[in-house]
Order: structure tokens, then C-alpha cells, then sequence
């Protein structure tokens, strides 16, 4: 039998370290990323209809966030697009949501991603997407045990002090 496909995310931050790190989480979480690094790149990347998902940053050197949103939703209307920002006021929020975006998520808030975009993917709406796992702190720390050893290349479990 083959195994189901994983679903695939285009991530669009400026910032490198997010990205591996967004890389890192989404993929322990079964989730195939690309990153890019701004707008230009962005709309220059010619597969981006193989993308399941686009997770975008608002503010980037090229552009707003926004108006890339509005590019994407445009281009693949079929295809959800997420915010994940450290944008938090109320009018950014808007924005974007007006743009076409189907969630928008505040940094540091990076445990909520892997479950909306899992569920968006499988078809989920919106407006339902934000219903909190079952107990969410220990699948948190499950994850950050997991990333703790793909860091420091041991399988050896390891125990995390409170």
C-alpha cells in the first residue's frame, strides 16, 4: 500500500532562522516545507501550484504580506493562505484576513501551525480551524523532545526538566 502524501507548504519569511525552524516543526509534524524570501522570489518560483498551502510572514523586505496574499488567493484561489507574523494589531489582523487568508497567527505561537495547516489541507473550514487539540501541552513538549534530538543527533529519549 503506499502511504498517504504528505502535504506540502510553501513558507514565505524574509527571516532565515524562522524558516529552519518552521522547516523543522511542520516536518516532525509530517509536512513537506518550501521557503522562500520575499514576494519577488516568491512569484518567480514556478511550481507553486504543487503547494497544498502557503504560510506567509506580513511584513517582508519586498512587499506586505497582504498584497502577496492577494497575488496567491488570485493564482490558486483554491489554495488556503496562512498568516504567521509578528504583525498583532488589530488593523493588520484585518488586513489580512481581508486579503483572502483563511487564519491569521501571531508569532511565537508556532504549536497552533502543523494543526491548522493540517486541517485546512484535509479540507476543514476555516472558520473551525482553531479548535484546540486534545491535550496540545503534551504533544508540545512531545515535539520538543523530538527536536531536541534531531539537534543533538542522539535517539536516546530524553527528559525535559519543568
Amino acid at each position: 500500500m503506499k502511504p498517504p502524501k504528505r502535504p506540502r507548504v510553501l513558507y514565505v519569511e524574509d527571516d532565515e532562522d524562522s524558516c529552519e525552524m518552521m522547516s523543522i516543526l511542520l516536518d516532525i509534524s509530517g509536512i513537506d516545507v518550501t521557503y522562500t524570501h520575499g514576494i519577488e522570489m516568491t512569484m518567480k518560483l514556478p511550481d507553486k501550484s504543487e503547494f497544498d498551502l502557503f504560510l506567509i510572514d506580513h511584513w517582508m523586505k519586498d512587499g506586505s504580506g497582504s498584497d502577496l496574499c492577494k497575488k496567491l488567493r488570485s493564482e490558486f484561489p483554491k489554495t488556503p493562505v496562512v498568516f504567521y507574523t509578528g504583525c498583532a494589531t488589530l488593523q493588520e489582523r484585518k488586513n489580512g484576513m481581508l486579503s483572502g487568508a483563511a487564519a491569521y497567527l501571531v508569532k511565537p505561537y508556532s504549536d497552533l501551525v502543523a494543526p491548522i495547516v493540517l486541517r485546512l489541507v484535509n479540507g476543514q473550514d476555516p472558520a473551525n480551524v482553531f479548535e484546540w487539540p486534545a491535550n496540545p501541552l503534551r504533544q508540545l513538549e512531545d515535539k520538543a523532545v523530538k527536536l531536541v534530538q534531531i539537534i543533538t543527533g542522539s535517539e536516546r529519549p530524553m527528559t525535559l526538566s519543568p
